[in-house]
């Protein structure tokens, strides 16, 4: 079984799992105002390995659990750990055992034996070692989920783009350019517009658009406002990289300076920093994409006209 995370962009979750209210107290405290890349810290609790376990099942985006290790039974805290890893298959979560009984649970065999990030003994722990060993699990935590996502940004770019032939009608192409957009930033609204040239030089222009909306004439005059938005911004400077813009995000479409330029906007407030590098990474694969499909229907003579689609 594989967990699945979805982060957003509010808090981090730490676990604090011990069956001493004491120590919840004293951790929490001990904590207090820690934050990580601006986000505040949600501390959450259990008093047992089997509450510890539960509370992952139904929250697997917790980024640090500081474990007991004696609480219900001798080896609590090692069964709950054996059974986030192996039954819930969290291999996200950053572990890091706190015990006052060490013999229990001897460092170096713990660590060898089980999967924890981090062996902390509650004799010794003072409040900045604890911070300490928090901040970093988080990092680490956040590093892993941040890489899975790219992981699966780059699988959705490289699937399109093997989709995308020079020779399929240009609005096909550019719907496939949108739906991978939405695919990497799942939004309400994308449009894709393109202003390209005929071999005569007659400007062609180009607008597809998706949009969860049933309300087709509220899409409508919310793309013909996007459209007429950017080009007022943009008729004394170029948009030269992905910006903010209105509602959302709006990326450069670049081909060659005769043969067209446009843009892709995704109606979206946040982004992630692998869904940022990922819409950098499709618009500059969409820019050499539509550069051979123009300039194939420009060879060929082919001058079809699609205003406006939406899908």
């Amino acid at each position: 079984m594989t967990t699945q995370i979805n982060t957003s962009f509010g808090t981090f979750r730490v676990l604090i799992v011990d069956d001493e209210p004491d120590m919840h107290a004293v951790t929490r405290l001990s904590l207090r105002g820690i934050n990580y890349k601006n986000r505040p810290i949600e501390m959450l609790g259990a008093a047992s390995g089997k509450e510890a376990v539960q509370v992952m099942l139904q929250q697997p985006d917790v980024a640090v659990i500081l474990l007991d290790v004696v609480m219900e039974t001798q080896t609590a805290g090692l069964d709950a750990c054996h059974a986030i890893r192996s039954e819930l298959g969290n291999d996200k979560v950053r572990i890091i055992l706190r015990t006052g009984q060490p013999g229990q649970a001897p460092e170096r065999q713990t660590i060898d034996n089980f999967d924890i990030d981090g062996y902390l003994g509650k004799a010794d722990l003072d409040a900045t070692r604890l911070y300490s060993a928090v901040r970093t699990g988080i990092k680490a935590w956040d590093e892993l989920v941040q890489l899975e996502r790219l992981q699966h940004y780059l699988k959705i770019i490289n699937e399109r783009s093997v989709a995308l032939h020079s020779y399929d009608p240009l609005p096909v192409t550019l719907t496939h350019i949108l739906e991978a957009g939405l695919e990497i930033c799942r939004a309400p609204l994308g449009v894709l517009v393109l202003d390209t040239l005929e071999e005569s030089g007659n400007p062609q222009h180009h607008c597809v658009h998706l949009a969860s909306s049933v309300n087709d004439i509220s899409v409508q005059a919310d793309v013909e406002k996007l459209r007429n938005d950017v080009m007022k911004e943009f008729t004394t400077r170029r948009l030269e990289r992905p910006e903010f813009f209105g509602d959302g995000w709006l990326l450069p479409l670049n081909l060659h300076h005769e043969l067209g330029y446009g843009w892709l906007y995704l109606e979206a407030s946040a982004l992630d920093e692998a869904a940022e590098y990922a819409l950098r990474l499709l618009g500059e694969h969409a820019s050499n994409s539509l550069y051979s499909s123009v300039a194939e229907r420009m060879l060929s003579g082919q001058g079809d006209v699609t205003d406006s689609i939406a899908i």
